[in-house]
């Protein structure tokens, strides 16, 4: 008996992880299709080489973690795009906004749906097009 708790135990643990990854890749392909509707460059996981989060609350420690951030580098204004949930803060030449805290929901916490990322991406692009953008 104990083998079978063990085997279906198993069986749900392997169908979480995979559900999880299929949910990921498919906001990631999301989120690399309206970057290219925006006019932005997908970078994936990557980060410009101008851009440290280093001496950020989104750099490493205690308040890191898994989230999305939209970083312009120059002189746009983000206060535009500002909302109580959201934060702006300084990397270098860099603007980011990203979220504060956490929010509590099914989506793993601090990651943007991508319907709620693209009028921040849109009002960005608006304002930062001339220059090289990337997502």
């Amino acid at each position: 008996m104990n083998e079978i708790g063990f085997a279906l135990f198993a069986g749900a643990a392997l169908a979480l992880l995979f559900a999880f990854h299929y949910a990921e890749s498919q906001s990631a392909a999301a989120i690399r299709a309206l970057a290219i509707r925006s006019g932005f460059h997908y970078l994936g996981d990557a980060l410009p080489r101008s851009l440290t989060l280093y001496r950020t609350p989104i750099g490493v420690g205690r308040g890191s973690w898994r989230r999305t951030v939209i970083a312009v580098e120059g002189g746009s204004d983000l206060s535009l795009l500002l909302n109580p949930e959201m934060t702006i803060d300084s990397a270098g030449q860099w603007k980011i906004l990203y979220r504060q805290r956490p929010s509590i929901s099914l989506r793993i916490a601090g990651l943007m749906p991508p319907e709620e990322l693209e009028p921040y991406l849109n009002s960005v692009a608006t304002d930062a097009r001339p220059r090289g953008n990337a997502l």
